[in-house]
């Protein structure tokens, strides 16, 4: 299973010296330990991430298959649309609606109330696209499990010549 990391709690997630690490701690194990992976692209998510840190993290997660970039274009194109649709002021990430509309990703980790009830709104999604569960406190936990993997989700491949056992991704430490 897939999750969209708003870049406002990416700092909250993954650095461990956070005041609220402890509450997003179980997003940064299952994706790095467990069966999670990141979703990430776009122009406007990347400026957020600053370049810096966070963007290595991610590129490092990626040789790790555990994180998947998503076509910028596409992203980018998706939020124009979205944006378009809904022209309010508060609809400031659009670009997270477009990331889980593309990957049909269905875990959001944000802690932004103002986007909350857009991506609620399932008429921003395309047809087939599940409204995304939401987590923003360690009750929310429950949602870190690979039950449901979907298309942009790295799979383990097994190899039909050999029939052999599929190849465990590495743990990446942070």
């Amino acid at each position: 299973m897939c999750v969209v990391i708003d870049a406002n709690v990416i700092g909250k997630v993954f650095d461990p010296y956070s005041a609220e690490h402890a509450r997003f701690r179980p997003i940064a194990l299952w994706v790095t330990r467990g069966s999670g992976s990141v979703i990430y692209g776009g122009s406007k998510y990347k400026k957020e991430l600053g370049g810096g840190r966070y963007l290595n993290l991610f590129k490092e997660l990626g040789t790790a298959r555990r994180a998947v970039l998503v076509g910028t274009r596409d992203v980018d194109e998706r939020a124009r649309v979205l944006k378009k649709l809904v022209p309010e002021a508060k609809f400031n990430d659009e670009h997270i609606v477009a990331l889980v509309g593309i990957s049909k990703c269905c875990l959001v980790c944000t802690d932004d109330l103002e986007c909350l009830p857009y991506l609620r709104r399932k008429d921003l999604y395309p047809d087939g696209v599940r409204v995304p569960r939401v987590y923003r406190s360690i009750a929310d936990k429950k949602h870190c499990r690979g039950g449901l993997v979907v298309g942009m989700c790295p799979k383990r491949v097994i190899s039909l010549r050999h029939r052999k056992k599929p190849r465990a991704r590495p743990k990446v430490t942070i």
